[in-house]
């Protein structure tokens, strides 16, 4: 009879090398369990007697695939090849700052452009602790004597030493500060297009993501929240014959957003044997809730009315004062005046309001967590977490329990896109495990995703310019009106306001003559949070789209009107690698018409064409894309290209049917029939140019995300082919508002 040996058992009795860093970042990720039993050491590396190589990673894997990113960078000054690094979860800590590869964030496309320098550090360190080993065993202190390649440290007499062997002398030995890199011009694994190891597991279905998640004794919960933001539960409804136990759940400190207030008993938990019992049960309860005063004003209506009226008019940000939401806040101002430069005689003004709602997250997985609580002993949670250190420090805040007594399990996640940084569903399942002192998985029913998320904010964005004899933009005069999503957080704005609205809009390097960015908050309580680009996705679409009509008023090209205005280099290179690819000197045959855009996030830039045939902004269809970007480095080629061709999916279900509207604080689109997703055959063809990595990298240079660049420079593309093709301007999205998933 065999047993099946536990992880931790596994690690406990494994003689290997381990290393303890410290990282500063907020991506940085946690230690992996130390073999030294009398201290707790920080740890990202582990070399077994047998060679094996372990890296400790805490980024969370929604399907990104910068784990493996991370892996071909410590495997390049390691001087392994990257198929031998095995990669192990890294769990939280609330050391601060945290250790290498401890999990704190996955987010803002920042795993590998973060951890890039900190990981090629750590394996020199590494490498030539190993070979400091090698030296100690030969008695040759001449380090020039001594090379290493695929793990193995080689003297100039023969004599050769792997890494396995090595690792047990290593790891008494004090690493040295710092360790010379591989030289740019000798790299052999970062830049290189490498197969992703977790790719087979999600192909063959043997990978397990928060809903795959099994402990002995466990029972489901569906969770029914009242159906308007701010509501409260009037009483506990009665339980179903079938239901194991129905239990209030509260809005925890920390996860308040909005109208939820913390304390507001806001949900119900259905308890049964299975989930599809308990989502049934849950489905069937009749609930009375007390609604809130100000449920009548939360409607997509009044809020978009209210955002049109900020748009005209809204108090200067004052520093000091309270500076409550419908503040304006003044995000960047030339010296020259805007508002002269638009009122002169001999200018064409452009005068345009570009409108976008809320949006939904729609992640393939909905909202779950497992949670195994023994009272006073400890706390097992098992998520699909973006955020396990504040899912730890939730647990612990709720529990009472120290961090050793708490263990959180960071397992895949079925789509992130920034709703699962949130810990409100972790916050719910510990209340749960709590109550009910046996190991609950709960989860949201799709309606319940669709209907509680915390959304992209809705926008007003007003943009006012003008183009003097030359055509020249002499005027540019940008408000967007949002709601804060660092404000719903407790954060207090300074006087530029929350990054998160004015993201995209600023420091843009096009040649305005006179300019002026402002954002102003929008008080409308929906709770809003993270979502893949956030800003970006909504001022791209401003700026861009504002850019493409100027060009339309201009009489001029729409990409040449940008090259003659841009002073960057690196953006005119990306934009004429996207004109180059697209062909775009080629006039499309008749029906077809090209639309370009080009935006930054994350110290990327990028630039796209895309094409589409039709008749009307109501009739046409995707034929093909074309994106070019920078973004600084490129550790995996193909795994960038995946991300960005991931991003164009997730941007044309966000501009073709993406949004949420509210009527009495209660969302009305509450499933994929009524917020579809695009089909196989609507899908178009993308091809993805990467401008090349320089030969040598400079730590100065800011190293460049993609895992949500793919999605804001889409939409506005999109509008700049549909005004060429209808001379229509599109000013609001989504552009197929009341589009079904039995259409197209």
């Amino acid at each position: 009879m065999s047993s099946q040996l536990q992880r931790r058992e596994f690690l406990a009795s494994t003689v290997a090398f381990t290393l303890g860093f410290q990282l500063d970042g907020r991506e940085a990720r946690a230690a992996a369990p130390s073999t030294q039993a009398t201290t707790q050491v920080n740890t990202w590396l582990r070399i077994a007697a047998d060679d094996s190589i372990t890296l400790t990673v805490g980024a969370s894997d929604m399907g990104q695939g910068s784990v493996q990113g991370l892996a071909q960078i410590l495997a390049e000054d390691l001087m392994v090849n990257p198929t031998r690094v095995r990669i192990a979860q890294g769990g939280p800590t609330m050391v601060n700052p945290a250790p290498v590869g401890a999990a704190i964030n996955t987010v803002g496309s920042g795993v590998t452009r973060n951890n890039f320098w900190r990981l090629r550090d750590a394996g020199a360190i590494a490498r030539e602790t190993l070979v400091q080993a090698a030296m100690n065993s030969h008695g040759d202190p001449a380090r020039s004597n001594y090379s290493v390649l695929d793990g193995i440290v080689s003297h100039s007499s023969g004599a050769r030493y792997s890494y396995g062997q090595l690792a047990p002398a290593a790891a008494l030995l004090t690493p040295p500060a710092s360790a010379p890199l591989v030289p740019g011009a000798q790299l052999r694994w970062i830049g290189q297009a490498m197969e992703r190891q977790d790719i087979p597991s999600k192909v063959d279905g043997s990978a397990r993501y928060g809903l795959d998640v099994r402990l002995p004794g466990q029972v489901f919960a569906a969770v029914k929240h009242c159906p308007t933001f701010g509501g409260k539960l009037a009483a506990t409804p009665t339980k179903p014959a079938a239901a194991i136990a129905v239990l209030p759940l509260a809005v925890a400190a920390g996860t308040a957003r909005g109208a939820d207030l913390a304390g507001n008993i806001n949900a119900v938990a259905v308890v049964a044997s299975t989930s599809w019992d308990a989502m049934r049960l849950a489905r069937g309860l009749s609930v009375k809730w007390t609604m809130p005063a100000n449920a009548a004003a939360l409607n997509s209506t009044q809020i978009l009315a209210d955002a049109k009226a900020l748009l005209k008019s809204a108090p200067a940000y004052v520093a000091g004062a309270a500076n409550s939401p419908g503040t304006c806040y003044t995000v960047e101002a030339s010296t020259a005046d805007p508002d002269a430069a638009l009122t002169r005689t001999d200018v064409k003004r452009l005068d345009a309001t570009y409108t976008l709602p809320y949006v939904a997250h729609a992640c393939m997985e909905v909202l779950n967590c497992t949670v195994d609580y023994v009272a006073g002993q400890r706390c097992d949670v098992y998520a699909p977490t973006q955020s396990a250190r504040n899912a730890l420090a939730i647990t612990m805040l709720l529990t009472g329990l120290p961090e050793s007594a708490v263990h959180i399990h960071t397992t895949l996640l079925g789509g992130g896109l920034g709703r699962k940084a949130e810990v409100d569903f972790i916050a719910q399942a510990v209340q749960l495990g709590m109550a009910l002192g046996r190991p609950v998985q709960l989860f949201y029913p799709r309606e319940e995703d669709f209907s509680h998320d915390q959304y992209r904010p809705m926008a007003a964005v007003q943009v006012r310019a003008a183009l003097d004899p030359g055509n020249a933009v002499a005027s540019w005069i940008y408000r967007n009106v949002s709601p804060s999503i660092l404000g719903q957080r407790g954060s207090v704005l300074g006087p530029k306001g929350d990054s998160q609205g004015y993201e995209a809009a600023q420091g843009l390097p096009y040649a305005f003559g006179a300019r002026r960015v402002e954002w102003v908050s929008h008080p409308a309580p929906i709770p809003v949070g993270f979502w893949r680009s956030v800003g970006a996705s909504i001022n791209t679409f401003a700026v861009e789209s504002a850019i493409n009509e100027l060009a339309q008023l201009a009489g001029q090209d729409a990409l040449q009107f940008r090259r003659a205005r841009l002073t960057d280099p690196r953006w005119l290179a990306v934009l004429d690698a996207v004109a180059g690819a697209s062909g775009w000197s080629s006039a499309p045959k008749t029906g077809t018409a090209r639309g370009v855009a080009i935006g930054t996030a994350f110290n990327t830039i990028v630039a796209m064409v895309v094409e589409i045939t039709g008749s009307s902004l109501s009739n046409f269809k995707l034929s093909r894309v074309w994106l070019a970007c920078d973004c600084y480095l490129t550790v995996n080629p193909r795994n960038v290209e995946a991300q960005l061709i991931g991003g164009v999916v997730h941007a044309i279900n966000a501009t073709l049917y993406g949004q949420q509207t509210f009527v009495n604080g209660a969302a009305q689109r509450k499933n994929f029939n009524t917020n579809p997703m695009i089909r196989l055959q609507q899908m178009p063809t993308v091809a993805v140019t990467l401008i090349p990595s320089p030969t040598t990298l400079d730590r100065a240079q800011a190293i460049g995300g993609v895992g949500e660049l793919g999605v804001p420079s889409f939409a506005p593309a999109l509008a700049g082919a549909l005004l060429k093709l209808t001379g229509q301007a599109v000013r609001s999205l989504p552009l197929l508002p009341n589009a079904t998933m039995g259409e197209g």
